[in-house]
């Protein structure tokens, strides 16, 4: 069920939007390839950067409890309503839905009339409040990206729609998530990687979960030999210097990490999923390096 939306204007100055913008790493409201201007109303609802047309209720909720934080919104077609619209937004504790009527060239949002798309898009640029049943109110700060690039692939999305009722049982957001059994775009397999010592090359079990890239003696191990924190990686990019077919190199502060795969394929998945991962953490301080 959708929540009744409350929806003031936002209060806030530039610098304060563009340093919001830089910690999240998202896009602007209308896509750069608009045709909008002043004088165009011809505008489709395509033309908003975060508008996402092909995910439904539980895929939009995975996303935002995956790689959003508090203040992240996205629009997608309504599933109950079809010709309408929903904005789902991640809150503190839960992630919910507002309705989004439209009627024409007008869109219907709370308690607001947006004659046009333009008009709705600018109330979006405001950083408007909404609230739900429960009444607390969430500040819309950071609209989520149709265009970053992402895997194609969501695996296991099983989640409950929300997990405030576990969150004031005393549970804690991250274990709330980890309840739901939620599985996005994760990554598995066996690469080599290079010593810190002796520089001898061994073969190891990685997994990339969330942010974290894991590598274990052997597949099945519960316990990992090192966990990296994908916030610290400051740049990811292949590398020819250790005479190894399909090799990258992972740079964080006081180490250099040399992984090569069997295929040049996986080596451009695992740069790509890593790359992904990095820009969309919502703990980076901006997109990650290529060099």
């Amino acid at each position: 069920m959708s929540h009744l939306a409350v929806v003031t204007s936002g209060m806030r100055g530039d610098e304060d939007r563009d340093s919001a913008i830089g910690r999240c790493s998202y896009s602007s409201t209308l896509t750069d390839d608009s045709d909008v201007d002043d004088g165009d109303d011809e505008c489709i609802v395509g033309d908003l950067g975060w508008y996402h047309p092909y995910i439904d209720r539980h895929a939009a909720e995975a996303l935002l409890i995956a790689n959003g934080c508090e203040g992240t919104y996205l629009l997608r077609q309504s599933g109950n309503h079809p010709g309408h619209l929903t904005l789902t937004v991640r809150t503190s504790h839960a992630v919910q839905h507002f309705d989004v009527r439209v009627e024409g060239e007008v869109f219907h949002f709370g308690l607001g009339t947006f004659l046009n798309l333009k008009e709705f898009a600018e109330h979006f640029d405001q950083m408007p409040v909404v609230g739900g049943e429960s009444g607390i109110l969430t500040q819309l700060k950071y609209p989520y990206p149709r265009d970053v690039m992402e895997p194609g692939l969501y695996e296991s999305i099983r989640l409950h729609t929300e997990f405030s009722e576990e969150a004031a049982a005393g549970l804690t957001e991250e274990r709330a998530v980890r309840n739901s059994q939620l599985s996005i775009a994760t990554k598995s397999g066996y690469m080599t990687k290079q010593g810190a010592v002796r520089k001898n090359w061994k073969t190891r079990w990685f997994t990339l979960r969330n942010n974290e890239l894991k590598y274990f003696k052997k597949r099945g191990d519960e316990k990992p030999i090192r966990t990296i924190d994908l916030n610290h990686v400051e740049s990811i990019a292949t590398d020819a210097t250790k005479g190894k077919k399909n090799c990258f190199r992972l740079v964080l502060p006081g180490r250099t990490y040399f992984i090569y795969t069997s295929t040049p394929n996986e080596m451009e998945d695992w740069i790509e999923m890593i790359r992904w991962r990095k820009r969309m953490s919502p703990g980076a301080a901006g997109k990650v390096a290529t060099g």
